[in-house]
């Protein structure tokens, strides 16, 4: 049940609108057990998590304000086993390596069959994590990030929205939980992708995003949010 939404700006903007906007997809979300958000900082991979709602951590938000990045993507959690209600589980999870951020919405068949391969690479206890092993090694291997997208959840099964953000700036979501449609939009100057509050209508854009233009939903597959930057991102 959790939502995720990732932003591109073409220059470094500060965090707070980012902020603002996820606050608003955590409380119409049925979200409020985990939030997080990774970013691209001075050429960066950076993140931060906490297992609380948003409006529970008042004093992370604070701090996150003056982030200035051109790339950020947010991930609001609603496990589905309240038992892994835990920073390890908390997303999106950071590549140890600083090459990408990873975060899955929706829930993967099989991690119990593929758990015992990752064990000593696993520090929590939901499926996602198992994910993110299946597609680091992806990565490792040398596939490209929206190969590797398709490429675990080909391999886990299940239900999937995915999002990504790579070192290079490069921002992808992949759409695969048929209970939770992705979108894409632009938003002012922005470039947005975000799930859709498991809500089967257009509430998304009726509660939250009453200014998006060019709204696109992503049907099983990846899509790009906005261009790949670099240095500048």
């Amino acid at each position: 049940m959790c939502e995720l939404m990732a932003i591109a700006y073409s220059e470094p903007r500060p965090a707070q609108e980012v902020l603002a906007l996820a606050s608003d997809l955590d409380r119409l979300g049925v979200t409020g057990f985990g939030w997080g958000m990774a970013w691209l900082e001075n050429g960066a991979l950076r993140g931060y998590r906490h297992p609380t709602a948003m409006a529970d951590d008042p004093v992370g938000v604070d701090r996150l304000r003056e982030v200035a990045s051109a790339r950020f993507l947010i991930h609001l959690r609603r496990p589905s086993k309240l038992s892994t209600v835990q920073l390890a589980d908390t997303q999106p999870f950071l590549d140890e390596a600083g090459r990408f951020a990873f975060c899955h919405n929706g829930y993967l068949d099989r991690h119990q069959e593929y758990r015992p391969r990752y064990a000593e690479r696993l520090a929590g206890r939901a499926d996602s994590e198992v994910g993110f092993r299946v597609f680091q090694d992806s990565i490792a291997a040398g596939v490209g990030p929206a190969e590797a997208l398709s490429a675990t959840f080909e391999t886990m099964g299940g239900r999937a929205n995915f999002g990504y953000l790579g070192r290079d700036g490069t921002l992808l979501v992949y759409a695969a939980n048929p209970g939770n449609a992705m979108w894409v939009f632009r938003l002012g100057d922005a470039h947005v992708a975000s799930t859709a509050l498991h809500s089967d209508d257009e509430s998304l854009f009726d509660l939250l995003f009453r200014e998006a233009v060019d709204a696109e939903r992503v049907t099983g597959g990846v899509g790009a949010v906005g261009g790949r930057t670099a240095a500048a991102a």
